[in-house]
């Protein structure tokens, strides 16, 4: 009796010591498994640079490649024959890609789970038949990018220029410009598209134009229409003479865009008749004139967002929503400055706020961002009666500069697309503008 106590006892600590050790044996597993995801989470992004990775052989993650729908057997190279380029990728288990196309490589980004597939998608851009040239299309570094609204607003296709430094420049009568792109404007008789051309700085030592306010009037406010800025630019800077403008400062100065003793020249004959449609054909462009107000909102300072606001965008009450009167002249609006980042930034930059982007993120790789100083746009708020949306040299965007204020000023003007003749668009061989190859 004494002896099956004592074996009962027994078996009752071997049994404890057994418990005890399975729970520490548990814990250490589960704290060697802990740490062993912990490190793979905080490690869990690399770049693969090439070739393919075996599905889920000896790795916990795989790349297919795609050409449209049909799967490759290996990554397309950079600058293979095909002209094949990297157009998307998607991976499941919440992971993402974010493509280096310097490096030609993706980088994967949130692998937290094992057995995680990515899919690369090539595509082959080609050419763009535009103004009686080939020009090929790009989706990173500088050149000239397809963009695509598919709205309410219109469903068509633009053509930006975009990077650091495109091959943009234009030449009309001797006057260097550079080309924002190819875009749709509104007319009296319906859409049509131009060419879009701005006046910037850092164009073969012409600078813009310096600094004005955008109103400055007894009555100022953030009404385009009439703006002393805007009576400027079709005035005497459209007519190459002098008169009053305003710089910070309710006393006017006289500006001189005579271009003689060393100023600012203003816009030659065969460019006043090349902008002006109503010399040519009779009818006006129409200029939208949408504003924007909550613009720090998340997910409501994109691009896209400041593109829709300005064709469908409301107003500050009792100005107008369109200009259709004295019009040559005008400003770029945030949604250029948006589009014209290029780099393999671009996909990443159209999807952050505009008011979120700096100069290292997006903004050195936009040729529209001041060099220096802020730029004016044409888009007012339309909270506020008296502020305008400005480009800062930071890269950001923001609404709430004064009118009053004196910024850089960038004129925008539009061309017609079929008068191009020569060059390659490089500073040292513009392309050529001649208005006789349209008739006029």
């Amino acid at each position: 009796m004494k002896l099956e106590k004592y074996q009962d006892k027994n078996n009752k600590k071997r049994k404890a010591v057994l418990i005890s050790l399975g729970v520490i044996v548990l814990i250490s597993v589960s704290l060697l498994l802990y740490k062993t995801f912990a490190s793979f989470t905080e490690s869990a992004e690399f770049p693969m640079m090439k070739g393919k990775v075996d599905y889920f052989g000896n790795s916990d993650i795989y790349f297919a490649f795609y050409k449209g729908d049909e799967e490759l057997d290996e990554m397309p190279q950079k600058g293979n024959e095909e002209n094949l380029v990297f157009d998307h990728g998607e991976c499941d288990n919440g992971a993402s890609i974010i493509w280096d196309s310097e490096e030609w490589a993706p980088l994967v980004k949130g692998l937290n789970k094992v057995k995680t597939k990515c899919s690369l998608y090539f595509n082959k851009l080609g050419d763009v038949e535009l103004y009686g040239k080939k020009i090929p299309l790009v989706n990173s570094g500088n050149g000239l990018y397809k963009v695509e609204h598919n709205d309410v607003i219109d469903e068509m296709t633009e053509y930006r220029y975009a990077g650091s430094n495109p091959n943009n420049y234009i030449s009309l009568d001797g006057e260097i410009w550079r080309i924002i792109g190819l875009v749709n404007i509104q007319t009296e008789y319906g859409a049509e598209q131009r060419i879009k051309i701005i006046r910037t700085n850092g164009i073969d030592g012409q600078q813009d134009l310096g600094n004005y306010s955008w109103d400055y009037k007894s009555s100022y406010n953030n009404d385009w229409t009439t703006s002393t800025l805007n009576m400027m630019l079709n005035g005497i800077y459209y007519e190459s003479g002098t008169g009053e403008c305003y710089q910070g400062s309710s006393i006017p100065n006289t500006c001189d865009f005579t271009g003689e003793n060393g100023s600012v020249k203003g816009i030659g004959e065969v460019m006043q008749i090349s902008i002006n449609p109503e010399l040519i054909y009779g009818y006006k462009y129409i200029w939208s004139l949408g504003g924007m107000g909550d613009y720090t909102s998340k997910n409501n300072g994109l691009v896209t967002h400041f593109y829709s606001y300005e064709r469908l965008g409301s107003v500050y009450p009792n100005n107008p929503i369109v200009w259709d009167s004295n019009n040559y002249l005008g400003l770029m609006y945030p949604s250029d400055y948006g589009y014209a980042v290029g780099g393999n930034v671009r996909n990443t930059c159209l999807e952050t706020e505009m008011y979120n982007w700096t100069n290292e993120t997006c903004g050195s790789n936009d040729w529209l961002k001041p060099q220096s100083g802020n730029y004016w746009t044409i888009q007012s708020n339309v909270y506020k009666p008296n502020e305008v949306f400005y480009i800062s040299s930071n890269g950001y965007i923001r609404g709430d500069a004064d009118v009053t204020n004196s910024y850089g000023v960038a004129p925008v003007a539009y061309l017609y697309e079929g008068c191009i003749s020569e060059g390659d668009g490089t500073i040292d061989n513009p392309f050529i503008y001649m208005p006789v190859l349209c008739g006029y």
